[in-house]
C-alpha cells in the first residue's frame, strides 16, 4: 500500500478513536444524570416535603400516591381516617400551599428529567385539577345525551360505546345499551377505566352466575354501603340509588340503578374544564364547542346540514321537517354510532363463555325512530308536568317527556354528586394507623362500631377527632345545575356527612361457581390498564 493510503488509513483510525471517546463521555455524563435521578420519587420529593410540611401523616401518604399514580403502581393504604381519593386530599390542602406547590412545578419544567416526561404530566394533572372547574356529561333514559359542550340529542342505539375517554390520563368509560324493543334501548352495562383498575356495572345480564353487579378485573365486588378503596387510588361509594365512583384525578362518575320494569343505569360524568379538547366520544371534546361535537372519527362522512346543532331544543331543528329530523337520528344511529363502538381489543366489559362486543351489537336498531312530535298532546303535557314537578332542567325536559310519554319512566333530574370533604375537620395525627378494605381506621383503633347516630363516649388519645353525625334532614333540592358550584348536593336522599364508616362493611364475594366444562369465563383478552394490576381482596 502506497503512502497516501497509508496515511489516510491513519486518519481513519484516529477518527474512529475520537469517536469512540466522544461516546463514552456522552455515556458517562448521561450516565451520571441518571445516578443523580434514579427515580421520578426523587425528582418529586421537594413537593413531597411541602405536602409533608403540611400534615406529616396525611403529606408523606398523598405525596407518596401522587408518585404512584404517575407511575402506574397501586397506591399506598390510607393512615387516617378520611376515605379520600388522592385528589380529594390534596383539595384539603389550604389554597396557599397548593400555590406553593405549583410555583415549584413550574420552576422544575425546564431540568425534569426527559425520562419521567409521563409522570410529570400525571403529576401536573393531579395538581392542576386541584385548582380547576368541572364540567357536566350525561346518558339517560332511552339513551338521551348530554355532551360536555351542551349540545343534545337522542341516541336510539344498540351495542357498546365509547361514552368519552382521556388523551391525557387512564380515564374511560363505555356503556352498553340493549334493546327494550324493537324501537327503544336502555343502558344496562357501564365499564371504566378507573385510574388503572378496569371496573363494570351490570343492570341486569351478568357475564357469569355471580350476583353482584360489580366486578373488578372481572372478579365480583360486593359493595355494603361503605366507600370501597381501588387499588390505583379511586374508590367506589354509595348513598341512596347513587353510585360514586371517583377517579384518582379527580373525575368521576355517578351510576343511577333503575328497576322496574326494565333494569336500566342512568350514567353522569364530570371532567375539568381545563382539560378542554382531550376527550372524544359520544359526549364530544369538551372544548367548549357544541358544533362540532358530532364530528365522530371520520369528519369525511357525509352529515345532515344540521348535524352539528343539538336535537333537543334546538330552533333549527325544530323549523325542520318530521322527515329531515328522523334523517338526522338515522344519521347518529349509524354513521355517528359506528364511530365510537368499541372492539374486541378495547371493549372493557366482561363476557360470558363465547361472547364478545357483537353479540351485544345490533346495527339494524331501531327498526323506526320515534320522536316527541310523535307522542299525542296530551301525553306531552301529561309528561311535561311530571318532568318540571321532579325540577328536570330546560336542557333535557325534551327527553323526560320522550322517556316518560313512551316508556313510562320517571323523570331523572340531573344528580349532584356529594363532595366528600364537605363537613371533614381533620386534626393533627399523632401516628399512622391503616385504614383499608379489610378493616378501618376505627377498627384498627378497637372502638366500636357508632349505631345509629351514636359516638364513642371517650375520644382516642391518638387525636382523632370522631365528628358526630348530623341529625338527618331531607336536603334541599336545587334542581338548576351550577356547572362549578361546590359542593353539590344530590338531588333527593339524607346524607350523614361525617359519620365513621366502621358500620359499614365492602367484602369482595367469593367466585362465581365453575361450570361443569371448564372454560375461559373472558375469551377476549382485556387490556393491561394497571401494569400487571393484582386484584386485592378486602
Amino acid at each position: 500500500m502506497n503512502n497516501t493510503g497509508t496515511f489516510i488509513d491513519k486518519n481513519k483510525k484516529i477518527d474512529i478513536k475520537m469517536k469512540h471517546f466522544y461516546l463514552t463521555s456522552f455515556l458517562l455524563l448521561f450516565t451520571g444524570i441518571i445516578k443523580a435521578q434514579t427515580s421520578f420519587g426523587e425528582e418529586f420529593s421537594k413537593i413531597k416535603a411541602e405536602l409533608i410540611d403540611w400534615d406529616q401523616i396525611r403529606g408523606e401518604w398523598l405525596g407518596t400516591a401522587i408518585v404512584a399514580i404517575a407511575e402506574r403502581k397501586t397506591v399506598p393504604d390510607r393512615t387516617f381516617p378520611e376515605e379520600l381519593t388522592p385528589y380529594h386530599m390534596l383539595t384539603m390542602v389550604p389554597v396557599e400551599k397548593r400555590q406553593e406547590i405549583s410555583t415549584i412545578l413550574n420552576q422544575t419544567r425546564s431540568y425534569r428529567n426527559p425520562l419521567f416526561s409521563n409522570q410529570w404530566q400525571t403529576a401536573d394533572l393531579i395538581i392542576n385539577h386541584s385548582f380547576c372547574s368541572t364540567v357536566t356529561g350525561r346518558s339517560y333514559g332511552d339513551p338521551h345525551l348530554s355532551s360536555f359542550d351542551k349540545a343534545t340529542y337522542s341516541f336510539q342505539t344498540v351495542g357498546e360505546f365509547v361514552v368519552s375517554k382521556s388523551s391525557n390520563n387512564n380515564f374511560e368509560v363505555q356503556s352498553r345499551q340493549s334493546p327494550q324493543s324493537n324501537t327503544f334501548s336502555l343502558n344496562t352495562a357501564i365499564a371504566m377505566n378507573v385510574g388503572g383498575d378496569r371496573l363494570c356495572y351490570y343492570a341486569n345480564e351478568k357475564p357469569d352466575n355471580n350476583f353482584s353487579s360489580w366486578r373488578l378485573e372481572g372478579q365480583p365486588l360486593q359493595l355494603n354501603g361503605r366507600t370501597y378503596f381501588l387499588p390505583h387510588g379511586g374508590t367506589i361509594s354509595l348513598v341512596g340509588r347513587y353510585y360514586t365512583i371517583a377517579w384518582p384525578t379527580g373525575e368521576s362518575v355517578i351510576l343511577e340503578s333503575r328497576s322496574s320494569e326494565f333494569s336500566f343505569v342512568n350514567l353522569t360524568i364530570q371532567i375539568f374544564s381545563c382539560d378542554q379538547g382531550n376527550f372524544e366520544g359520544l359526549l364530544g371534546n369538551a372544548n367548549g364547542i357544541m358544533e362540532d361535537d358530532f364530528s365522530g372519527r371520520n369528519n369525511n362522512r357525509q352529515r345532515p346540514a344540521y348535524a352539528s346543532f343539538s336535537s333537543f331544543g334546538n330552533p333549527m331543528l325544530q323549523q325542520a321537517s318530521v322527515a329531515a329530523e328522523r334523517e338526522y337520528l338515522n344519521f347518529l344511529s349509524r354513521d355517528f354510532a359506528d364511530d365510537w363502538r368499541v372492539t374486541e381489543q378495547t371493549s372493557l366489559f366482561d363476557y360470558g363463555i363465547g361472547q364478545s362486543t357483537f353479540t351485544f351489537t345490533d346495527r339494524s336498531f331501531p327498526k323506526e325512530h320515534y320522536t316527541v312530535s310523535d307522542l299525542p298532546n296530551d301525553k306531552q303535557a301529561n309528561a311535561r308536568k311530571k318532568c318540571q314537578e321532579m325540577g328536570v332542567s330546560a336542557d333535557e325536559m325534551q327527553g323526560c317527556i320522550f322517556d316518560n310519554g313512551f316508556l313510562n319512566l320517571n323523570p331523572n333530574p340531573i344528580p349532584r354528586p356529594i363532595n366528600p370533604t364537605h363537613g371533614i375537620t381533620m386534626t393533627k395525627l399523632d401516628r399512622p394507623i391503616i385504614n383499608n378494605n379489610a378493616k378501618s381506621f376505627y377498627e384498627n383503633l378497637n372502638l366500636s362500631s357508632p349505631n345509629n347516630g351514636a359516638v364513642p363516649l371517650a375520644k382516642p388519645d391518638n387525636g382523632v377527632n370522631i365528628i358526630k353525625p348530623i341529625e338527618e334532614k331531607p336536603m334541599h333540592i336545587n334542581n338548576n345545575l351550577e356547572e362549578n358550584s361546590n359542593p353539590i348536593e344530590h338531588p333527593k336522599g339524607k346524607f350523614e356527612i361525617s359519620k365513621p364508616k366502621t358500620d359499614l362493611k365492602v367484602n369482595q364475594t367469593s367466585p362465581a361457581p365453575k361450570p361443569s366444562n371448564p372454560a375461559p369465563s373472558n375469551p377476549i383478552q382485556k387490556p393491561n390498564l394497571g401494569g400487571g394490576l393484582k386484584v386485592i381482596k378486602g
